[in-house]
């Protein structure tokens, strides 16, 4: 009995990442229902109990329904997913995860840049002092890529919460805790890591100079630079060898 209730979550997560795949590669179209409940769990080859478990957490992520009378139904979605999903549509096809990273980075690049105009605006001493202790640190773990992921996106929280906007700082939250969850997003973190502590630091000056409009400005022109930087390094990693040994960049579509 002991064995059935330690493994129970585990059976439940491998539910949701099949179904979640299946949906997100429109195996199951929107506006369809799931095979009944009897069936499902067979061919899951877990028990209904899971198979429920399993079926309400998709509910929670926007992409399925349960409907009385009806079975479950299949949500779009595009309508109703969150952003949390990006990172699935990247574990399950790779050769997309430039295209995905691009999207992310333009919603990072929007948040991040206002982030950086209240927070030099509004930042205290204590509060300039920490992120400049945190970015110090950070750059000693360079080489210890779990350590330098888990301060990269600490800082992104200390820099919410230098902004004093309770709603940015959890944003930040939701957004770092994806990550966390995600080890597909690990290359984008350390693929230029030395160019993303130079940013740190540039940015810390805009933060001292207390001028939200100028930090606004520069920022956004750096994090294009930098994003621009990170998106060719990313596609060259994903780029695959052709029939003659030349290299093909994957598609990314507008």
């Amino acid at each position: 009995m002991l064995a059935e209730v330690e493994t129970k979550p585990r059976a439940v997560e491998e539910v949701v990442q099949r179904l979640r795949a299946a949906i997100l590669r429109g195996d199951h179209a929107p506006g369809t229902s799931l095979p009944g409940e009897r069936e499902l769990a067979l061919q899951q080859g877990v028990s209904r109990l899971t198979l429920r478990a399993a079926i309400g957490r998709l509910e929670t992520e926007g992409l399925l329904r349960p409907v009385h009378g009806s079975g479950t139904r299949v949500l779009d979605w595009r309508e109703r997913g969150g952003i949390e999903l990006i990172t699935h549509l990247a574990v399950i096809d790779p050769r997309g995860f430039p295209a995905l990273l691009r999207d992310l980075l333009e919603v990072r690049r929007v948040l991040a840049v206002e982030a950086i105009a209240l927070a030099a605006q509004r930042c205290t001493e204590d509060d300039l002092a920490d992120l400049r202790d945190h970015v110090t640190r950070q750059a000693l773990l360079v080489h210890h890529p779990a350590g330098y992921i888990a301060a990269d996106l600490a800082l992104a929280r200390r820099l919410a919460r230098a902004t004093g906007n309770t709603a940015l700082v959890l944003l930040a939250n939701t957004v770092t805790g994806m990550l966390e969850r995600q080890p597909a997003m690990e290359v984008a973190f350390l693929v230029d890591a030395a160019g993303t502590l130079r940013f740190y630091r540039r940015v810390l000056q805009l933060l001292g100079s207390r001028d939200g409009e100028r930090a606004r400005r520069l920022a956004a022109r750096l994090i294009a630079r930098v994003d621009r930087s990170l998106l060719a390094r990313i596609s060259a990693l994903f780029e695959e060898p052709t029939a003659n040994g030349a290299a093909n960049a994957p598609e990314v579509t507008p």
